[in-house]
């Protein structure tokens, strides 16, 4: 570090040369649910690391409201693995926490105390003078690396809400049927780049071994099984080692496929760093129909429909196929509405051939959805081209519509119409007569919203990015609705906790045998341990009635005191 503090913004590295964390921060941004719930958030997780003994700095991080809260690691710092695995969780507990300088040692970094914002300002601790000292003094000290153990068992976690910006995630499960092992997921058609693989016999001087790896890969990736891999090997020019190999009687076809398998079940590649396949085509046919009828979601309920539509096709090009798996409460917080709304609207958009449901969800099993092409798809793949730039904002369009600001009206908010006149209206579409065109809304309602939005002070079209979302931020605490998608979270949170819960309560119940069941919870002594540890165990007993039927209304309060309680007492 230079001995002068530069004036502009900058940054210092969590992870040294290593890739090993010496350094964690904590970042609680504003950007979305408000400086409120930013500095709840950053409480909650402060009074964890109290109650742990762990000393930590606190600080400002700006003139938003952010937060943020430093611990230095002794030893030989912390395994990026596990803060990774650390920051996802976090990442559900905490709607504020910005968990990407935790997942990537190369890059993470954090503006430090006295480090200026680009918005004015600079990162202040909440401490001053002697105090700040003794806290300076305790932090240098340094705390055990299995902080990062001890603050994973103090919150419950489930998987990954919205893993659209994950490259690995958790094993993925593989199954065995008759056509012999495979991934648990849709097959879909193998990409071009795969096909003319399996086509060409390979260039002299290739490395046929690795060829025939990467085509395995690829077939496991897009749910083939071993059947198929041996099909392919037996006819393919692309697979001929593997072919030569068993003409000499030693077929590793099957062990090769275990091996792709493997692989295949613990990577997912990012999609955007991903070369253009048909599947993005057809996705951009998708988008290109969305746009072209806007006004056709100006009927009752069509604001829900077109959200879910834009969230349906972000999924699908993070999965590479318009075959998803997602169940009605991960996408409902994709789009900012109700689960209850989601599942309503899926069987419209059903109806009207926008998408297809293959399965439907059983248990813990979400639904399959297929996202249909549009009947003239060619026509606007003609015309259309690549997609046009979202806004000239520097927000997508599910990044902007799903902001507290635009809630319920019943609730307090704005409401969806008014997200799609703002949207529409931050496009260029400034005259309510090109709005009520554009939205398909009456021109009176159209005039109506924009007085709204005048009074909210949200039809400035100089601010865009960040500022813009500090514009919503403060129309949001006006109208009483900060951070009320936050707390949709939190409620979806304890949902998947309390079905775990009572899953392995039946499982229990109807077990033969003597009953060895751990005792019934009480509200004021909840036991919180790491994911692995069954539900069962960490809440104890499901709770019942005087009647013997079960209670949902307190099992509930104990996943929320376990979920929310910003301490843990240990029973």
């Amino acid at each position: 570090m230079p001995l002068q503090q530069p004036e502009f913004p900058w940054a210092i590295y969590l992870a040294s040369s290593d890739h090993r964390f010496r350094l964690l921060a904590f970042d609680f941004d504003t950007s979305r649910f408000g400086a409120d719930q930013a500095r709840s958030d950053a409480d909650r997780l402060a009074a964890h690391l109290d109650d742990l003994g762990v000393y930590y700095l606190r600080a400002h991080s700006g003139p938003a409201g952010g937060q943020h809260i430093w611990l230095r690691l002794g030893a030989d710092g912390a395994d990026p693995t596990a803060v990774r695995e650390l920051a996802r969780v976090l990442g559900q507990h905490y709607p504020t926490f910005d968990r990407s300088p935790l997942g990537n040692p190369d890059k993470g970094v954090v503006r430090p105390p006295g480090a200026p914002h680009r918005h004015g300002g600079r990162s202040i601790p909440h401490l001053a003078g002697a105090k700040l000292q003794q806290a300076l003094e305790r932090v240098s000290r340094g705390t055990a690396p299995d902080v990062v153990d001890w603050l994973l068992a103090r919150h419950p976690h489930v998987e990954p809400a919205t893993p659209l910006d994950e490259q690995r995630r958790r094993p993925q499960r593989i199954i065995e049927d008759a056509a012999g092992p495979r991934l648990d997921r849709p097959r879909r058609p193998l990409p071009h780049r795969t096909a003319a693989l399996l086509a060409t016999v390979p260039s002299k001087g290739a490395d046929r071994s690795a060829l025939a790896y990467t085509i395995l890969l690829s077939m496991a990736h897009a749910g083939h099984t071993l059947d198929d891999a041996r099909a392919a090997v037996a006819t393919a020019p692309g697979l001929i080692r593997l072919r030569e190999d068993a003409a000499r009687g030693r077929d590793d076809t099957e062990r090769q496929w275990g091996r792709a398998l493997a692989r295949a079940a613990t990577f997912t590649a990012n999609p955007g760093q991903a070369p253009r396949e048909p599947i993005d085509g057809e996705l951009d046919e998708i988008e290109h129909a969305l746009a072209a009828t806007t006004a056709h979601w100006g009927r009752r309920g069509g604001a829900s429909d077109e959200r879910i539509l834009h969230a349906l096709t972000a999924f699908a090009r993070t999965a590479r196929t318009r075959v998803v798996d997602i169940d009605c409460r991960r996408l409902a917080q994709a789009c900012g509405i109700d689960a209850s709304t989601v599942s309503r609207r899926l069987r419209v958009l059903a109806a009207e051939g926008w998408v297809t449901l293959a399965t439907p969800g059983t248990g813990s099993r979400a639904a399959t959805w297929i996202l249909n092409r549009p009947v003239d798809a060619e026509d606007f793949r003609a015309t259309q081209g690549e997609p046009a730039p979202a806004s000239g904002m520097g927000l997508t369009l599910l990044a902007h519509h799903t902001h507290d600001v635009w809630s319920y009206r019943r609730c307090g908010g704005l409401g969806a119409a008014a997200a799609r006149v703002h949207w529409f209206y931050r496009l260029g579409a400034e005259t309510p007569e090109a709005l009520a065109e554009m939205t398909g809304y009456g021109l009176a309602f159209t005039v109506h919203i924009l007085r709204q939005l005048a009074a909210a002070g949200l039809l400035n079209t100089m601010v865009k990015g960040k500022q813009l979302l500090c514009a919503f931020e403060h129309a949001a605490k006006a109208l009483g609705v900060s951070g009320i998608n936050a707390r949709r979270i939190a409620r979806h949170l304890a949902d998947r906790e309390l079905f775990a819960w009572w899953n392995e309560e039946q499982q229990w119940r109807t077990t033969p045998g003597k009953k060895r069941g751990t005792r019934r919870p009480q509200l004021a002594s909840i036991l919180t341990l790491p994911i692995s540890a069954p539900a069962r165990v960490r809440y104890g007993r499901f709770p019942t009635k005087q009647n013997g039927k079960a209670d949902y209304t307190t099992a509930r309060k104990i996943v929320a005191l376990a979920c929310d309680r910003p301490t843990c007492v240990a029973a």
